[in-house]
């Protein structure tokens, strides 16, 4: 859908923008919502937690469990298109970026959303909710430069272990960091 000539120019930025708009708004919702955990937690049992879903997480990614994570598993309607070439891709955009509207292909965002909800600051959730929506618009729109049908997701089906490990790796490094630096 996206590699349509239609969706090249205005669209594809309001989609984008709506992508890292949808981020912010549920990173800023999990610090909210995480600010009434964090304060009756000490920092071991917060970083326990953290550690627990690290584990667990790194387990499915690398198929060693199999659980179902919980997603809503319908797309964002396309009746949203209705609203105008900026407006109906934005609020497509801003749907998916929530990630609560939609498939999220990896156990890491859940991961994000833990340790969100457990050490977030505003600033914090402000960067990963703008990661996570500028993820989502590196790979919806990567679609973009194939002309073929089914060419990305040749491609993708091709290189998706590697990547997916490539991104666990570094995830899991960064959280070491973070989690070292807290003590």
């Amino acid at each position: 859908m996206l590699s349509s000539p239609v969706w090249r120019g205005s669209p594809a930025f309001s989609f984008c923008l709506g992508l890292v708009a949808g981020g912010v708004v549920i990173a800023v919702a999990l610090l909210l919502v995480g600010s009434l955990l964090r304060a009756p937690l000490p920092l071991p049992v917060r970083a326990g937690c953290v550690l627990v879903a690290a584990v667990l997480v790194t387990l499915r990614e690398l198929g060693v469990l199999r659980f179902p994570l919980p997603e809503n598993q319908r797309l964002v309607p396309e009746s949203v298109f209705r609203l105008g070439r900026f407006a109906g891709p934005f609020q497509f955009g801003l749907e998916m970026g929530t990630g609560v509207r939609t498939y999220l292909p990896s156990g890491l965002a859940y991961l994000t959303a833990v340790v969100l909800l457990l050490f977030s600051t505003p600033v914090t959730a402000v960067a990963a909710g703008v990661a996570f929506g500028l993820g989502r618009s590196l790979m919806t729109t990567s679609a973009l430069h194939f002309d073929d049908a089914g060419g990305w997701n040749l491609e993708w089906s091709y290189r998706s272990t590697v990547v997916t490990r490539v991104l666990l790796v570094t995830y899991l490094a960064a959280l070491a960091v973070l989690i070292s630096s807290l003590s």
